[in-house]
């Protein structure tokens, strides 16, 4: 679809939205005032303040959330839930308003009441009219006419799949593997086979082409394309051979080289930028916290296990790069000696964690730093140095790492992270690698900011029931 087109259609809901707000405020007055005024109880002034910075508040969260990516296109389940939420959200902004304002006890809650029920219906209703209309404006006077191109025996998956889309009309299909002429499928006329198809290209009134042709018709598919290429036809090339069930795929050049990327996920710039300054703040803070426990955390660990205060280790970063850990030291100094004979002991459903219930290497001072997880606050080192964030999946040591299959591996494919899903999805509790592996593979699939600062105030949570790592 033309990009000033759907950037039109959004500012025009907006516009609207507003439209219906300021209707809904005049409703809701009416039915508790009796009049579109307001009333004596509160100013007209105060109550247009108020509905200013509603109407500001809905548009601040229409940014930030980015609900009308997707407007035109979604089903009526997925716009009722988005509008509910987005009076959800506005309505907290609201209370909030209102305590800093101290004005909550001036205002008619039933006024309120009413004005943000009519507003969630009428928006709702007002998007449901406004797409309809706008598919009908669009299909009518934009929308690209297509030609499919394909076999029979797939053309009508592609209508229905094709259909959804606004902005592409299929007017005519064109088989290869059959004289359907005259035909229709799901009502869309059969105007071409392979032999008349050159001759049908040059007549009919198309913008572009859809092309889904098996791979093991690229001659065919060549040819077609030849024909279409020379009439100055726009070509959608579905890429059959690379349909592959994992990721999300992009269309991209590398040099002179035309690619189709796979990637199993594809994060906003933007979200990407504010979590590095979340983790740059966050970092800093915890940093802090470390240089003031270090001198009680120093004195105790040289009283109960003379050695260096901070431990540090080789671990797995972003994609398999190697980087340098650090916390505070948590056990005795032949530790990793002591390993191999604790291994029969361990914990965790694989040899992928290594993990003991009162493990013996550790010792007091230890065990009260990772019961509170004070001996990860090092950490704060390596999130500033952009080794780590402060929300990831947890690094694995290299012999750990040596034991991945593919899927494994997965783990590392984002930044590690101080803490994660799986840590506040049951912490130590949950001994089935498969499981953290799957818990891991769901943030990485699922990440945005929102999901960092859940866990985050899920892990600060734990943190302070002394519910951390044992």
């Amino acid at each position: 679809m033309n990009q000033r087109i759907k950037a039109l259609a959004s500012y025009l809901v907006i516009l609207l939205d507003i439209g219906v707000m300021l209707a809904a405020y005049s409703i809701a007055n009416i039915l508790r005032f009796h009049t579109p005024r307001a009333g004596d109880i509160v100013s007209d002034a105060d109550y247009a303040a108020l509905l200013w910075f509603v109407m500001l508040a809905y548009i601040a969260v229409q940014i930030f959330f980015r609900t009308n990516t997707d407007f035109l296109t979604r089903d009526r389940g997925k716009e009722a839930f988005l509008v509910l939420k987005q009076y959800i959200i506005v309505s907290l902004c609201v209370m909030a308003y209102f305590y800093i304002m101290k004005l909550g006890e001036d205002f008619s809650r039933l006024q309120l009441g009413y004005f943000f029920m009519l507003s969630v219906l009428g928006t709702y209703i007002e998007h449901l009219l406004f797409k309809k209309a706008f598919r009908i404006k669009y299909m009518t006077t934009y929308a690209e006419k297509v030609i499919l191109i394909t076999d029979s025996s797939h053309a009508g998956s592609i209508l229905g799949e094709i259909n959804k889309i606004t902005y592409l009309k299929i007017e005519y299909i064109a088989l290869i593997d059959k004289n359907m002429q005259g035909k229709k499928i799901d009502g869309v006329p059969v105007a071409a086979g392979m032999d008349d198809m050159e001759e049908v290209l040059k007549k009919i009134p198309v913008d572009s082409a859809f092309i889904h042709i098996p791979y093991s018709f690229h001659e065919t598919a060549g040819q077609i394309m030849g024909w279409l290429g020379a009439m100055g036809i726009k070509i959608h090339l579905n890429l059959w051979e690379y349909e592959y069930d994992f990721g999300k795929k992009q269309f991209t050049t590398i040099g002179k080289y035309g690619v189709l990327t796979y990637a199993n996920y594809e994060y906003d710039m933007r979200d990407v930028v504010i979590k590095r300054i979340m983790d740059i703040c966050s970092g800093a803070v915890l940093f802090l916290c470390m240089c003031i426990v270090f001198p009680f955390v120093a004195a105790g660990t040289a009283l109960q296990s003379p050695g260096p205060i901070l431990f540090k280790q080789t671990r797995i970063g972003k994609n398999g790069r190697r980087f340098e850990i650090y916390k505070f030291r948590s056990m005795y100094m032949d530790a990793e000696e002591k390993k191999a004979a604790l291994m029969e002991k361990n914990e965790m459903c694989s040899d992928f964690i290594f993990k003991i219930k009162d493990d013996p290497r550790i010792f007091p001072l230890g065990k009260l730093m990772r019961k509170f997880s004070i001996d990860e606050l090092p950490q704060a080192i390596n999130i500033l140095k952009g080794e780590m964030s402060l929300v990831g999946t947890r690094p694995p040591t290299e012999s750990e790492f040596e034991l991945y299959n593919s899927y494994h591996r997965r783990r590392v494919s984002i930044k590690p992270g101080l803490t994660g899903l799986w840590q506040v999805s049951g912490r130590s509790s949950v001994t089935d690698f498969d499981e953290i592996v799957r818990l891991d593979c769901e943030y990485i699939d699922n990440w945005n900011i929102r999901l960092d600062i859940k866990i985050i105030v899920k892990t600060v949570w734990v943190v302070l029931f002394g519910k951390g790592a044992e």
